[in-house]
């Protein structure tokens, strides 16, 4: 945890987040950002970004868990933003020692074996309708193995749908509920094509095992795409 320290006018306490990297790489379970030392802070800014679309006050009006948890990601992405306590809080990390991966961590497990037997081919539904709206959309292009590389999700989908699901907050509940279940998301394509494609939960990342979905989130669609 962290030591109270004192930088640039703000105050690090034990409170802030041990490691902010992690804290804003985390959301809800179903999307990865793998932010690292390395991130930049256009990467940081798009996965608070994602965040807020799930924990702003204003989308859970009297929530309090939900304005205690947007404030943990105000407070991570401050420190990341700034350049001095990002300093300080990267010399944090880099004193704790790094695991290896076993080589048995990095084969498929058994349950993602499962998840790619039970996958089906998309379903082409015809023209977008206009009375679709989507509640985010891809950000960047999924991780290869991942269940929603496995469904064909692609950068640039806008979401729909994902089972019953039609806010952020409601994913990781349908995927968890449906694990190893095909579940149906409801896609705008770039193309502008309106597709069924079906995602498979499962835990694709030995280092995050919550993780159901595995591609990364934002509240419009990729600027060169849109």
């Amino acid at each position: 945890q962290w030591a109270e320290t004192v930088c640039c006018g703000a105050r690090m306490t034990a409170s802030d987040p041990a490691d902010a990297y992690r804290t804003l790489s985390c959301i809800q379970g179903f999307d990865s950002f793998k932010l690292t030392r390395r991130s930049s802070a256009d990467e940081i800014q798009r996965a608070f970004a994602a965040q807020r679309l799930i924990w702003h006050p204003d989308k859970n009006p009297g929530d309090a868990v939900a304005r205690e948890t947007y404030a943990t990601m105000q407070r991570a992405h401050a420190i990341l933003m700034d350049p001095e306590q990002r300093r300080l809080h990267d010399e944090q990390l880099a004193a704790i020692p790094l695991s290896v991966p076993s080589a048995a961590a990095a084969a498929p497990s058994a349950e993602a074996s499962k998840a790619a037997a039970r996958q089906l081919p998309p379903d082409w539904l015809g023209p977008a309708p206009r009375s679709a709206r989507p509640f985010a959309y891809v950000d960047s292009t999924p991780q290869p193995s991942t269940p929603a590389a496995l469904a064909g999700v692609r950068r640039g989908d806008a979401l729909v749908r994902i089972g019953e699901a039609a806010h952020l907050r409601d994913v990781q509940g349908v995927l968890e509920g449906q694990r190893l279940l095909p579940v149906p998301a409801l896609v705008i394509e770039a193309s502008g094509g309106f597709v069924k494609k079906w995602i498979v939960p499962h835990s694709w990342d030995p280092d995050t095992p919550g993780s159901l979905l595995g591609c990364q989130l934002a509240d419009s669609c990729p600027a060169d795409l849109a």
